[in-house]
């Protein structure tokens, strides 16, 4: 199957790219990319007034599978990506259970496989649970396919802990995604702390937390 995809302005940083070009594709592969390419057998998507970018990349999602499936689920999140263009997300492990172990990471690859259509890489938990009590096994999560490790929307409290995550992380050059909050200082708020906060009467959340 050919598709050309013709007069659209073509950004590709990798090779430099910016410019009026059409793109041509052969058996779901890009053959070449140029300008005044001939159709010959392919089937013509007239992109003039449009953008032809390389699939975009999402590090922070929610698919919720498993667990949550009534908020999002793998085969909903996914399709929602593609209309958006983008072909890989990176899902968060705030999931039931929590993916900090290979074997709800590796569930999560295998759905996702069957149901998916656009890549799904899973990112597995700091912290057994996202507790912030016990550190997950992150080389165990790695080989089942995590390609970073966070807390999500969590932050790990714990100083110590957090220091012996980046130590562990880096044995593997495992990318940490942390949560950046001291919630003692955010604990109870519930908005941005400064004039309105005041005068609202409500307890604001500082720039420092």
């Amino acid at each position: 199957m050919k598709l050309l995809i013709k007069g659209g302005r073509v950004i590709d940083p990798a090779n430099e790219i910016n410019d009026i070009m059409d793109v041509l594709v052969e058996d779901g592969r890009i053959k070449a990319v140029g300008q005044d390419l001939a159709a010959g057998d392919a089937e013509i998507i007239d992109a003039a007034g449009k953008l032809v970018c390389p699939g975009f990349i999402d590090m922070h999602v929610h698919l919720r599978e498993p667990g949550f499936e009534y908020k999002e689920d793998i085969a909903s999140g996914t399709r929602a990506a593609a209309a958006g263009g983008f072909t890989t997300v990176c899902c968060m492990p705030n999931t039931d259970p929590v993916i900090d172990n290979a074997a709800v990471a590796s569930f999560v690859r295998e759905r996702a496989r069957k149901a998916g259509v656009v890549n799904v890489l899973p990112i597995g938990s700091i912290s057994k649970h996202q507790e912030g009590k016990e550190l997950s096994e992150m080389a165990e999560l790695m080989e089942a396919g995590c390609v970073a490790v966070s807390d999500d929307g969590k932050p790990v409290d714990d100083a110590g802990l957090m220091r012996y995550a980046m130590q562990y992380a880096s044995m593997f050059a495992l990318p940490i995604l942390s949560h950046c909050e001291e919630t003692s200082l955010s604990r109870g708020g519930q908005m941005h702390e400064g004039y309105y906060s005041t005068i609202y009467g409500l307890k604001g959340i500082p720039a420092a937390a």
